[in-house]
């Protein structure tokens, strides 16, 4: 008994090393490949669960081999899955395993992965816990069901306990392995804030100065235009700076927006009907662009914002999604209410984005565009976000970009006293 004991908690400190490599290697700021780490972590649990095993009392053996799989396949790739479950084949075959049994136990592991990654991949942790006990409990059945008919009932006890640690130790890694990337999530989003910070305070400081001495220039470049006895030249000169000055003017228009206060209106809006106006206003443009808008609204559709802000993020969406169609093409604005909430798809077909650019959209020192500054969309996600809702960015190189937003939908006081009336005279 003791001699069990002994092995289980080897074998559970060896599962929590999987966990602890996880956050060393993803935590610490060292010039490494974090991912080969893990994937070499993972050979190496695999490896010492299967060359020293946990001896039951009638000889038999048990491991946790199965803990790395799993972590392997819903943490890394399922392609790396595929290669630690061709390693443990080999070992099976070294160690004088059933070579056959593994590979048919394993198959229908991965099948079983694959039809489990995507409530996996959606779920929160504790979605992932639960699938990861569901998966473990059938696991366990099937153990315990060939121990009853092989009349073997003096190990059930060992197989109970030897179960319980194993999935103790599973969920402890996946712990680890969520809250490390929760960890890495919020700095990320704490480092945006502090750009955020220094552009608002950038932004009240400096703007307002700037402003005034633009909006004279302008002025004097106007009244020089009316003058007759310019050259074409000069005309196309001064064409030209009014077109810079405009655009000075919207990239301050842009820093004042960061650098207001937070006095927003907000309110119930008719979404539909906003998505129909910013169509019909944008459509003059996108027909200068060759572009033709296609629109599929759901009517009735309603939401909780600021209609100013409101109007300002898909004005801006529309916008870069006709200047990203150089070649012309079709601009699709979709609405639907879903379960979640509702469902705003703009997409474009137009030059799209790699993933590293996918990365580092929203950020204010970034732009696809020759001439952007990156606030117009910095701008919009500081507004969505505000409104509680998302903001999806998904896209592919030379076939185009869609925008997701998913906001909430404005919960009625009314209707929540209804469908407490309405309990209440059921149950009473």
């Amino acid at each position: 008994m003791m001699s069990f004991i002994k092995d289980l908690l080897l074998h559970f400190s060896i599962i929590l090393f999987l966990g602890f490599m996880y956050n060393f290697v993803y935590m610490q700021k060292l010039r490494i490949n974090y991912h080969l780490v893990f994937i070499i972590s993972t050979y190496i649990t695999l490896f010492v669960t299967v060359i020293f095993p946990i001896q039951f009392v009638d000889g038999s053996q048990y491991d946790l081999r199965f803990l790395p799989v799993f972590i392997s396949f819903f943490y890394i790739s399922p392609n790396v899955c595929l290669g630690l479950i061709g390693f443990l084949t080999l070992l099976s075959s070294l160690i004088g395993g059933s070579v056959l049994m593994t590979i048919l136990n394993y198959g229908i592991v991965f099948l079983s992965f694959m039809l489990l990654k995507k409530a996996f991949r959606n779920g929160d942790i504790f979605k992932r816990i639960s699938l990861a006990f569901s998966i473990y409990l059938i696991i366990t059945s099937t153990r315990a069901a060939l121990l009853l008919t092989q009349q073997n009932t003096e190990q059930l006890p060992y197989l109970l306990v030897f179960s319980v640690v194993a999935f103790l130790a599973l969920v402890l890694v996946i712990y680890i392995i969520e809250m490390t990337n929760f960890q890495l999530k919020a700095m990320s989003e704490l480092h945006k804030a502090e750009k955020f910070s220094a552009i608002s305070q950038l932004a009240a400081s400096v703007a307002h100065e700037i402003r005034n001495p633009i909006t004279t220039i302008k002025g004097f470049m106007q009244v020089l235009k009316g003058e007759e006895n310019l050259t074409s030249s000069q005309n196309m000169y001064i064409e030209i700076s009014l077109q810079e000055l405009d655009r000075t003017q919207t990239i301050i228009n842009n820093f004042l927006s960061l650098a207001r206060p937070n006095s927003h209106q907000f309110g119930e809006i008719n979404l539909s009907l906003v998505l129909h106006e910013i169509t019909e206003f944008m459509r003059p443009y996108s027909h200068y662009s060759n572009i033709e808008i296609i629109n599929e609204i759901e009517q009735g559709l309603t939401i909780k914002a600021d209609p100013h802000e409101f109007r300002q993020v898909i004005v801006n969406l529309v916008k870069n999604g006709i200047e990203a169609m150089p070649k012309g093409g079709i601009f699709y604005i979709k609405a639907i209410k879903d379960l979640k909430g509702v469902r705003i798809s703009l997409q474009d077909e137009g030059i799209g984005m790699d993933q590293t650019q996918l990365k580092r959209i929203g950020n204010p020192d970034y732009s696809t565009k020759e001439k952007g500054t990156g606030l117009g969309l910095m701008i919009s996600y500081d507004i969505i976000q505000r409104m509680k809702g998302e903001m999806v960015v998904e896209s592919e190189l030379g076939k185009g970009t869609t925008f997701t937003l998913l906001l909430p939908i404005p919960t009625s006081r009314a209707l929540l006293v209804g469908i407490f009336v309405s309990l209440w005279c059921v149950f009473y």
